[in-house]
């Protein structure tokens, strides 16, 4: 009943045979209910051009991408490759904005939310500025990334007795979505969602992404400032390019 109606909500789409969905803001509350209606973990991936490669390359990412219950597009790059392979064009996504939203409809139906990832300091930010801005959300539990293998069970352990509705992960998780995806049947039913760059202006060490350049999609600009060497992705960025003519040539 809760896939039908998140499919009644949500357009689903192939691109270089990684999914992709359509998801529009106003949609979001009643995705937002009927995932939670669903059984077990409902992750909800951000997906840039790179993360097409990767998962290309990567077998686990490849399945984590294709068992998520959304996969949205944060690039311009994955959307106008959508709409080169002729698939309608889907709506692009901030991650913090997105984020602000999944938190504002759980606020609505008082859900709760656990916090893991960052440094000590960067965490209680994290959980301090989301109390402020989402007073009607129940907070059951944080902890911290870069924890060791040895912690990881007690961890999961923690979250599944904690029983979030919502779980944010950021910085300090090695594996990313993929931890999310390796332990889908150990964290209990709830939504899940990791992003660095939302967790990191939680925490107030980075800005806000300029609405104005992401909608120009230049919003890449300052990560790049950042990291120089990801200069070092255009081959990867060519191979992209490549094979969406591939894919439609050969219509695969």
């Amino acid at each position: 009943m809760a896939a039908n109606r998140l499919s009644d909500l949500v357009e689903s789409m192939n691109v270089l045979r990684i999914p992709l969905h359509s998801l529009a803001d106003t949609d979001i509350p009643e995705v937002v209910g009927a995932l939670l209606a669903e059984d077990g973990v409902s992750q909800i991936m951000l997906l840039r051009w790179w993360d097409f490669m990767r998962a290309h390359a990567n077998r686990e990412l490849r399945c984590c991408t294709q068992e998520a219950a959304l996969s949205l597009p944060v690039s311009k790059l994955v959307v106008a490759g959508a709409r080169f392979l002729r698939h309608k064009r889907p709506p692009r996504h901030l991650p913090f904005d997105l984020t602000i939203k999944l938190l504002g409809a759980l606020e609505d139906n008082n859900r709760s939310v656990y916090i893991l990832g960052g440094t000590p300091l960067s965490l209680r930010t994290v959980e301090q500025n989301l109390r402020e801005t989402f007073p009607g959300l129940r907070f059951v539990g944080r902890y911290t990334g870069y924890f060791n293998k040895i912690v990881e069970c007690d961890i999961i352990t923690a979250i599944r007795k904690a029983g979030p509705d919502f779980i944010l992960l950021g910085g300090g998780i090695s594996a990313g979505d993929k931890w999310i995806f390796r332990h889908r049947k150990e964290l209990g039913s709830c939504i899940a969602l990791c992003s660095a760059e939302t967790f990191d202006i939680f925490a107030e060490k980075r800005r806000r992404t300029s609405r104005a350049a992401f909608r120009r999609g230049v919003d890449f600009v300052p990560g790049l400032m950042r990291r120089p060497w990801r200069v070092l992705r255009l081959p990867a960025f060519l191979w992209y390019l490549v094979l969406l003519l591939v894919f439609k040539v050969f219509r695969l």
